[in-house]
């Protein structure tokens, strides 16, 4: 056995960790009515995958996922039915804001921003929360740094 064939065995073994790791969050998420399949849970770590590739970031573990999960299962604006979409849009919404705002929001405090401005002036709506409120917090965060040389 090669290096390749041990490095694609440890990442499938992974991979199946991280979809049990997901499954987990069906016993707080399902007092919803959300739940995740096998399959809902897969495709949510290959976009996250896809997604930090594409941001240029490198995420270990899925905590994130997973927090984001716990935090949204409880809001009215997410039904059963979008609720695997509306989970890989927040995903990538958060390593967005991650990347926007140079990781100098912690990840708590992003996905508590994140879910504040989604149930009250955004209702539900993923474009809002990103093009318009997200966006204006990340320019004037960045403003701010500018003014003040690019100290926190």
């Amino acid at each position: 056995m090669g290096f390749l064939d041990i490095h694609s065995s440890m990442a499938n073994i992974s991979k199946h960790l991280s979809i049990d790791e997901l499954l987990k969050t069906n016993e707080d998420s399902g007092k919803y009515g959300l739940l995740l399949s096998s399959q809902d849970a897969l495709e949510l770590i290959e976009a996250r995958n896809l997604t930090i590739q594409n941001y240029g970031r490198v995420e270990l573990g899925i905590d994130v996922v997973k927090s984001i999960i716990s935090e949204f299962c409880s809001t009215p604006y997410i039904n059963a039915q979008d609720y695997t979409m509306t989970l890989h849009e927040l995903v990538d919404i958060f390593y967005y804001m991650k990347n926007e705002t140079a990781d100098r929001i912690g990840d708590s405090e992003l996905i508590g921003l994140m879910k504040i401005y989604f149930n009250n002036s955004c209702r539900g709506s993923t474009d809002l929360l990103k093009n318009r409120e997200l966006a204006l917090i990340a320019s004037i965060l960045k403003k701010s740094w500018d003014y003040a040389g690019g100290d926190d």
